[in-house]
């Protein structure tokens, strides 16, 4: 390898039985406003409104994107950072699995660095500014995505990751 690689992890990680309920007290530090980035299973199972009153018991106010399936798409990508825009979010919250926290991280840079999503594919364009502040809350194992600072997207024009 000619050039070293670096690996960033988050800063912050709880874990546990009761680490769900610190989300409020997270967000509270990063912002006032988030847009919570998840999916019709999490929200049909409570989570999301769990989630919403969390911060609510915080005074964080709450906008919501459940659009996110199988595989993030850049589909996924503008219809929430549409709605990121449209709300005045200042924080991203992603509640499920690998594909809301690859969905939220590409927001995270979109939100302050613009362009399409695309744009950044192979390090071909580097963030400038710095992300919006995300905070992942995974439900489930295997992808490792809230570990990383990489995301996947599907190019939904050529189908290209």
């Amino acid at each position: 390898m000619d050039q070293p690689v670096v690996f960033r992890t988050p800063q912050t990680i709880h874990y546990g039985r009761k680490a769900f309920e610190k989300v409020g007290e997270e967000t509270s530090a990063k912002g006032k406003k988030a847009l919570i980035i998840s999916d019709k299973v999490m929200e049909s199972l409570g989570y999301i409104e769990e989630c919403n009153n969390l911060l609510l018991n915080w005074k964080i106010e709450s906008a919501f994107y459940t659009g996110v399936a199988s595989e993030p798409t850049d589909v996924y990508v503008a219809e929430s950072l549409e709605i990121f825009e449209k709300e005045n979010c200042d924080v991203i919250i992603s509640l499920g699995g690998g594909s809301c926290i690859d969905t939220a991280k590409a927001i995270s840079v979109l939100a302050t660095n613009g362009g399409y999503i695309g744009d950044y594919m192979g390090g071909k364009k580097l963030a400038d500014k710095q992300p919006i502040p995300h905070i992942s809350i995974p439900t489930t194992a295997g992808t490792g995505s809230e570990a990383t600072d990489a995301t996947i997207i599907t190019n939904t024009t050529n189908d290209v990751k």
